[in-house]
């Protein structure tokens, strides 16, 4: 009984987590952003992810985009330097995705390693 009731208590749970996934992927395609190969992205290298800011500006206008954000970080996971790669529309979301990588913690790896990080901005997801 007891296996059932967690069953049942952890299921929407589990593909509550599989739909932000999706929708994250759905919206990056939606929005015309890259495809970042698997072995350069960070996320299973994060202890705590900070979320983006939408700028104010940007929610204003129904403005969307993306910015891809180059990463190195050190063997202990501290940030090393981060750089805008390439962003949709210019100028509009790279601070903020700067702002979001400065707030995330990283976990050490053992060794120093570069990485990529994808942020979507958008209204309707």
């Amino acid at each position: 009984m007891r296996v059932l009731f967690l069953s049942l208590l952890l299921t929407p749970f589990l593909f509550g987590c599989a739909g932000v996934n999706d929708r994250s992927e759905y919206q990056a395609e939606r929005l015309g952003a890259p495809v970042i190969a698997d072995a350069d992205k960070c996320p299973d290298g994060i202890d705590a992810q900070s979320m983006p800011r939408y700028p104010e500006e940007a929610y204003r206008s129904n403005i969307e985009g993306w910015v891809v954000v180059d990463i190195e970080l050190s063997a202990e996971g501290a940030l090393l330097s981060r750089r805008i790669e390439a962003e949709q529309p210019n100028g509009i979301f790279g601070q903020a995705a700067l702002d979001s990588v400065d707030n995330n913690a990283f976990k050490g790896t053992g060794k120093a390693r570069k990485c990529k990080m994808l942020y979507t901005f958008g209204l309707n997801s």
